[in-house]
């Protein structure tokens, strides 16, 4: 975020530094200095409401399992990865993933983490074959647990 309001800044600082030493009419100064706040405020909106939203579609990497939960249509799943840190994903509710999802959350309540991932088919997010969830034999949870 800081990026893109850093990026906004230099934008609009070379569009008034433009608008004085411009030769072109005031109209299209006026226009340029109108389209660049115009383009800065609807790109925070944008990003501000995406923002911790949750991610539509499977996660493509091995992850580990922290919780989930199973309304209507849609299975949401919290996961963690040593790259890309806690995420919530939206899934299309499927019998199968949910009974994997509730033994992998009672697993995770007695104390044995688990890890998992989503065969997907080549490079689709929004379609996978099916959830595979075991024990978490990666060492790197211990970093989560000192992020947290």
């Amino acid at each position: 975020m800081l990026i893109i309001q850093a990026v906004y800044v230099v934008l609009v600082a070379l569009v008034v530094f433009l608008m004085f030493y411009s030769k072109l009419g005031r109209f299209f100064k006026a226009s340029a200095l109108t389209l660049a706040i115009l383009l800065g405020a609807v790109t925070q909106t944008h990003y501000v409401k995406q923002l911790g939203s949750p991610i539509e579609g499977y996660p493509s990497y091995e992850f580990l399992y922290i919780h989930h939960i199973a309304t209507g249509k849609f299975i949401k799943v919290w996961v963690w990865d040593k790259e890309r840190g806690d995420r919530l994903y939206v899934i299309p509710y499927n019998q199968d993933d949910a009974e994997k999802l509730e033994q992998a959350k009672q697993k995770t309540e007695q104390g044995s983490p688990q890890g998992g991932s989503f065969d997907q088919e080549q490079g689709d997010r929004e379609r996978a074959e099916g959830l595979r969830i075991d024990d978490w034999q990666n060492p790197d949870i211990s970093e989560r647990k000192s992020n947290d």
